[in-house]
């Protein structure tokens, strides 16, 4: 069976001009953290932020979750040297805004290189464009350390002249294919922020259609939304009991339809206890 990957349901974005937050950020249940200099950070923070997401970083997460920074881009006065810092933070991955094409990944990629960021320092992409989703693939296969796709939807409403409606038709083509790209490509793929969060029924929806669109979860602006986007993203109980049905009524089984079933399975209850093991890290936090 093929590895599992890292838990992903929900991606909290933590913005640097809140420090606040940002000290206390390992308590909040989110699967994985984006440090936000772009959209989330005013020009006038957008310098001692760096600083600030720096201070947090300083010890690692005792949970062990995915850290990501969310750069601003090249044509502001900050991407570069936004890049330069992140080559020596501890991260995970760096997130680029805008990605319209494989030309913005490799720059990104050589200026972290020349700074000295490890090879293991991956590159996420925020698809939010007409031409981000149009060259999806070939974002998703400029380099190999292009690790995942984030979807940015309220961009992507603007700039397609679209509406975020309940059900999100308006933009269902251009998710779909972005979807497709990942999966084609073995890469990671995370929803949108939903745009009223104060609507807990709207969010819960919102949840639901990632789940079936395929993303892996989706991107939180608060903490109050996060176990929801766990819970949607995540093995129910009744698919966790239905799967040990299946393991338990395994025996004999061969190739074929029956064995497709087997193995998905597996995976979700090989979820399930990933789940169970990061829940119990943060309860010792």
């Amino acid at each position: 069976m093929a590895e599992i990957e890292p838990l992903r349901r929900s991606m909290l974005y933590l913005s640097g001009a809140y420090p606040d937050m940002l000290g206390v950020y390992p308590k909040f249940p989110a699967d994985m953290f984006c440090f936000d200099l772009e959209d989330g950070t005013p020009p006038a923070d957008k310098i001692v932020a760096r600083q600030r997401i720096a201070d947090a970083l300083n010890d690692p997460d005792p949970a062990g979750r995915e850290r990501l920074l969310r750069v601003n881009g090249f044509d502001t006065p900050w991407g570069y040297d936004d890049l330069v810092t992140a080559a020596g933070m501890p991260l995970d991955g760096v997130l680029l805004p805008k990605v319209e094409g494989a030309g913005a990944v490799r720059q990104a990629i050589a200026v972290l290189d020349a700074a000295g960021a490890p090879a293991s320092l991956n590159v996420w992409c925020l698809v939010e464009t007409p031409m981000g989703v149009l060259r999806a693939e070939e974002i998703a296969t400029s380099s190999e350390r292009v690790a995942g796709l984030v979807i940015g939807g309220t961009d992507l409403a603007e700039t397609t002249h679209t509406r975020q409606t309940a059900g999100r038709l308006p933009q269902l083509a251009a998710l779909s294919h972005c979807v497709l790209v990942a999966r084609a490509y073995g890469l990671a793929i995370i929803d949108a922020v939903h745009p009223n969060y104060k609507n807990d029924d709207g969010f819960a929806e919102s949840c639901a259609l990632g789940v079936e669109f395929g993303f892996d979860g989706k991107s939180i602006a608060l903490p109050a939304t996060i176990a929801a986007a766990n819970a949607a993203f995540g093995p129910s109980e009744d698919e966790i009991a239905h799967a040990r049905e299946q393991v338990a009524a395994s025996d004999g089984v061969g190739d074929g339809y029956a064995s497709l079933h087997l193995a998905h399975a597996r995976r979700l209850l090989a979820r399930a206890e990933q789940v169970a093991e990061q829940d119990a890290r943060r309860g010792a936090l």
